[in-house]
């Protein structure tokens, strides 16, 4: 069986020594260095992580399987504050009514996914750390072959961003799998729970900043949305406009919902340019 097809209960269920000779394995496979293997828990769920490391970007080991993903207010359980908060929010900024509505406006459809095992980074990266423009003497070097993207715009577009990071065999998570890897197998609102603490998603906030149950810090700042494989599909905030624009904390937090979608993101992100405006995740896929 190819490692790719790693489940997250047949990752679970491995005995200490084969799980680290499984991990092993896949650092081989995948030309990493395997740097730890060990149990980790995360808002009240308990799993097995396995981080390694690959030219100083640290990866951890997402499992695959079919998993439930996107928002389905048949699980949608809405605690008190958030209530309170949408109420006001929708008051002063006519928000869509009632709250399943406005959030099945603002996330993706429920639906159930097969995705394969693979390695994501820990931490999104700015594109540029890896993917640095030409030096000027190389300017026009390979040139004719630089990817035109969706706009017809050649310079630092999705597609060039795309085809650099398949130079390095890498590349962006699928919507998919990046709300997967968000969410590590929760049908939460948020990977934690339906609800959120007290003050907005800024500053010192350990519910978003530490390791989600794969091992990996996502989803923890609303200014970081991240590039996917789709070029209309970035994930994780949405730039910082509405904690940046006072919306309050309702607004704020939502955009760290796992399955949330920033509609008009990608087209001011592609407006603005690519090249340090936004980070991606590599993912390293598993032969």
């Amino acid at each position: 069986m190819s490692h790719a097809d790693l489940t997250w209960s047949a990752w679970s269920g491995l005995s200490d020594e084969a799980a680290a000779r499984t991990a092993a394995a896949i650092a081989r496979s995948t030309g990493t260095r395997l740097t730890g293997v060990g149990p980790h828990a995360y808002a009240g769920r308990g799993g097995r992580v396995a981080f390694f490391d690959r030219d100083g970007v640290s990866f951890a080991l997402v499992p695959g399987g079919t998993a439930q993903l996107g928002h389905d207010p048949g699980r949608f359980v809405p605690d008190a504050r958030l209530r309170a908060d949408f109420a006001e929010a929708s008051t002063e900024w006519a928000l869509t009514e009632p709250l399943d509505r406005f959030l099945a406006e603002v996330t993706s459809p429920p639906r159930r996914v097969a995705l394969p095992a693979s390695l994501v980074a820990v931490r999104s990266v700015e594109a540029d750390t890896l993917l640095p423009e030409d030096d000027d003497e190389d300017e026009h070097e390979g040139e004719e072959d630089r990817p035109e993207d969706e706009e017809g715009d050649d310079e630092y577009g999705h597609a060039w961003l795309m085809a650099g990071l398949d130079r390095l065999g890498l590349r962006p998570p699928t919507p998919d799998e990046w709300e997967y890897a968000c969410g590590a197998g929760a049908t939460t609102l948020f990977r934690w729970g339906d609800g959120y603490p007290e003050g907005l998603p800024y500053g010192t906030v350990p519910l978003i900043q530490e390791p989600n149950l794969f091992g990996l810090v996502i989803g923890d700042d609303p200014y970081r949305a991240e590039f996917t494989t789709d070029p209309a599909v970035l994930c994780g905030g949405d730039g910082g406009a509405s904690l940046c624009g006072g919306y309050g904390s309702f607004l704020s937090w939502i955009v760290l919902a796992t399955a949330y979608r920033e509609r008009e993101l990608a087209g001011t992100v592609y407006d603005g340019g690519l090249l340090g405006e936004t980070p991606l995740r590599p993912v390293a896929p598993i032969p």
